[in-house]
């Protein structure tokens, strides 16, 4: 009776389910316990490759695995464009870029959206990069002065034997390095976990190496989710939403 329980809880999970594993990792949470609170039965009990899986220390990742776009110029030009292009075209008041300065949440419908709009600009499909562990992060968009997460993803691609990261949210200035995300991250003073994964997989809750791809609506709809956070938190900081998610973003 379990087992079939257990069956039917994944299999309707896996059929339903679209909203991501939210990253949060709440003050003075290990990551083992935030990873145990947040987890989905079907990666409990399923026999999928999930993220964590698969998690080794960076040394050990094989970075062939990651596309190579040959030319920094290319990597640079396509950066820019998934930081500043508006992909989510009705939202209220005006269309909106991926919420870059809500860094709290979200990195897995922010990382969604810029694959998917990557491959539609007729770029090298990308791969996502998955990190794990005690994750702590400095940033200027949050009341505390920083954001604490058990995993975090973005985008990868890499220039030669050189492996970049797009992820505004950390830095929105460039391309940083994996070794320059490795640090903002905290890698530096605790021990994290990556995994290379499909430009589809999602979150931890989705299959590393064969993921159930999200269409382009689902992946704007799961971004929506932090609009209005994005938002208010800017006027939690008394700074001005209209100018910094309008015309005039701090990075520009």
């Amino acid at each position: 009776m379990r087992a079939l329980f257990v069956s039917l809880m994944i299999l309707s999970a896996s059929a339903t389910a679209v909203a991501g594993l939210s990253s949060i990792r709440h003050s003075g949470e290990s990551f083992e316990a935030a990873r145990q609170r947040s987890t989905p039965v079907w990666e409990l009990f399923g026999r999928g490759s999930y993220p964590d899986r698969m998690k080794k220390p960076m040394k050990e990742l094989n970075i062939q695995d990651i596309p190579d776009v040959g030319s920094y110029a290319d990597l640079e030009r396509e950066f820019k464009y998934v930081r500043d292009t508006r992909f989510i075209a009705d939202a209220e008041p005006f269309a909106r870029r991926l919420t870059w300065m809500y860094p709290d949440d979200g990195c897995y419908a922010r990382a969604e959206l810029a694959a998917t709009e990557l491959v539609e600009h007729q770029f090298t499909t990308p791969k996502k990069i998955f990190v794990f562990g005690n994750l702590y992060a400095p940033t200027q968009n949050a009341p505390g002065g920083s954001v604490s997460w058990w995993y975090h993803v973005a985008v990868t691609y890499r220039v030669g034997n050189e492996v970049y990261v797009f992820d505004p949210a950390i830095n929105p200035e460039k391309p940083v390095t994996l070794v320059e995300w490795n640090k903002a991250v905290g890698g530096e003073k605790s021990q994290v976990q990556y995994t290379i994964c499909s430009h589809k997989t999602f979150d931890p809750g989705s299959d590393c190496l064969n993921p159930r791809a999200l269409s382009e609506q689902e992946a704007i709809s799961e971004q929506k989710n932090f609009l209005s956070l994005e938002w208010n938190r800017l006027l939690d900081l008394d700074r001005d939403p209209e100018k910094e998610l309008g015309n005039e973003p701090p990075w520009l």
